[in-house]
């Protein structure tokens, strides 16, 4: 008798049964009395059969040739099943169950075959599921098949993580050459590498076995293997507030953008801009006024200042913030240039802080038409003209005393730092346009004053890495405060990049590597509590330094 709320078909236990099976035998023999049912199991259970048959067949190793035949069969009946109740598209999730049932049962060529009709049914496959194939091909050490499938990575839209660098290196141990390549690509795609078998796994590149546990010796660090005469060690170092490491007597770069990147981001910038109805005409206006004035030292985000400490109960828009740090910068002689929405620049500006939702915008896409440069092109019905840097000083402006937010709009028009961006649009575009633009005509050591760590945008810029790289070296963060209740005696704190970059960086020679490892919870802790950490988290973490320098006969 079918027990009630059971909805699994033919036989109301199937569920109940595979949730409770031993092993991958136990679970074919209910998957073959389910399809030998007259009547068709549900939706549910197609879902659930083929993630337990994945699990029981990755668990299960000794277990008969023929049963593993059986297990892809069942697979193939199920992913089928699947695919005729979703419309004829699979599920990804269903593909990855189905890889990871190939992979474990010996058949990796029919696991990157489903990869390829997925494809081509529309279903993107994500990181995980070509993970699974690597991880068997990397058991198996076939090199040619972990090649082909890194190689087919960044064609899929993919970035190797923690462990899939892990595997790589692990399965080419011997291959120094081939791991120094995976090591400067980490460099470039995982920055800060934090999980424990990727971090022992680096040890082993040069030589040493148990890198993580070296952090309890005195001194932390080991010998490794011996190297064009001279001798790897690895250890966990400290580094001086010039980037020093207190181990290899080496000093850490500053890793900026290269030219290349550099014009690459403003072409990104720009592409946010012109994606946004009517915003084309108004930014190229910009650009051109822009392009008009020598570059800037310091570009002012000045809607983050002037909310700067102020998102509390009672938080204003504070103009005498967004002052104290343009006379901070200016007595450094700095060219500054400040960024405001004309919001803050009304007689009647609403101060008072609001959380508005913003707009759902899409990831750019760089092969589009970036649209027409003709500036002399009719202006859309009802768009305003657009004076820059801004619009005459006003009469209230002139008569405003002291102290008031129309004194200080007054005061930065006189000392001519202030640029008003269009009403429609958002004033994170022109800032960062303008910091690139300055950097690109000569001022290469060009900051942005903000606490905005801008994560939509980088999205938007399909999470293109150069933009986290240009963040690292143009990002000044500010800290404002007061020793009294009166923010009009604020005091400002700058805080600029740090004189070397927080990432995981090689020597000019190559023989010093060093990398950067967040203090955080493992990649399979993090899974397993079913809180996997953001990036801002993980950037944000206490890092330990392990460095890698081979040294020679006359160091030592």
């Amino acid at each position: 008798m079918p027990k009630k709320g059971d909805k699994s078909g033919a036989n109301p236990g199937y569920e109940e049964r595979l949730r409770k099976a031993p092993g991958l035998p136990e679970v074919l023999v209910i998957l073959k009395e389910a399809a030998a049912s007259k009547s068709e199991p549900s939706r549910s259970f197609f879902f659930q059969a083929l993630s337990v048959l994945a699990q029981k067949a990755a668990a299960t190793s000794a277990v008969s040739a023929d049963c593993k035949v059986a297990a892809v069969q069942q697979g193939e009946w199920l992913l089928e099943s699947c695919s005729r109740l979703d419309g004829g598209k699979p599920q990804e999730s269903a593909i990855t169950s189905m890889v990871r049932v190939c992979c474990a049962c010996g058949a990796q060529d029919r696991a990157l075959k489903l990869v390829a009709e997925a494809q081509a049914k529309g279903v993107k496959p994500r990181l995980r599921t070509l993970s699974a194939v690597l991880l068997q091909a990397s058991e198996a050490q076939d090199h040619g098949l972990c090649e082909k499938l890194w190689a087919q990575l960044p064609s899929l839209g993919l970035e190797p993580q923690d462990s899939e660098f892990a595997l790589m290196l692990r399965t080419f141990h011997g291959d120094v050459q081939r791991q120094y390549a995976l090591l400067r690509q980490l460099i470039e795609e995982l920055p800060m590498p934090s999980d424990p078998p990727l971090i022992e796994e680096i040890g082993r590149v040069f030589g040493v076995e148990g890198a993580l546990a070296l952090r309890a010796r005195d001194p932390p660090k080991a010998p490794g293997r011996r190297e064009s005469g001279g001798c790897w060690q690895v250890g966990w170092t400290t580094l001086s507030p010039e980037g020093d490491c207190a181990l290899s007597g080496r000093r850490l770069q500053a890793m900026d953008v290269t030219p290349e990147e550099e014009a690459l981001l403003e072409r990104m910038v720009t592409r946010l801009v012109i994606d946004v109805r009517d915003s084309g005409k108004p930014f190229r206006r910009f650009k051109k006024w822009l392009e008009e004035q020598p570059p800037f030292d310091i570009v002012i985000d000045g809607a983050n200042v002037g909310f700067n400490n102020q998102n509390r109960e009672g938080g204003l828009f504070q103009y005498s913030q967004i002052d104290a740090v343009i006379d901070k910068l200016r007595e450094t002689g700095s060219r500054v240039l400040l960024v405001l929405h004309p919001k803050w620049l009304r007689e009647d500006a609403d101060r008072t802080v609001t959380k508005r939702k913003k707009r759902k915008l899409d990831q750019i896409n760089l092969e589009g038409n970036m649209g027409s440069s003709d500036d002399s092109a009719e202006d859309q019905e009802g768009e305003p003209e657009i004076q820059y840097p801004f619009d005459p000083i006003t009469c209230a402006e002139r008569a405003a005393p002291a102290g008031t937010p129309l004194a200080y709009i007054r005061k930065w028009k006189e000392a001519e730092c202030l640029v008003r961006v269009p009403a429609k649009d958002c004033d994170d575009w022109y800032w960062l346009f303008a910091a690139l633009s300055s950097a690109r005509r000569g001022a290469r050591h060009v900051q942005v004053v903000s606490n905005d760590h801008m994560r939509d945008h980088h999205w938007r810029m399909v999470g293109h890495r150069a933009f986290l790289k240009w963040q690292g070296r143009h990002m000044t963060r500010v800290s404002i405060w007061s020793e009294t209740s009166d923010v009009e005696n604020c005091k400002v704190t700058l805080t600029p990049p740090d004189m070397y970059s927080m990432q995981a960086q090689v020597s000019e020679d190559s023989s010093a590597w060093h990398f950067p490892v967040p203090l955080v919870p493992s990649r399979a802790q993090q899974l397993s509590s079913g809180r996997p950490l953001p990036r801002k988290e993980i950037e944000s973490a206490e890092c330990h330094w392990l460095a890698a320098w081979r040294d020679t006969p006359a160091d030592r």
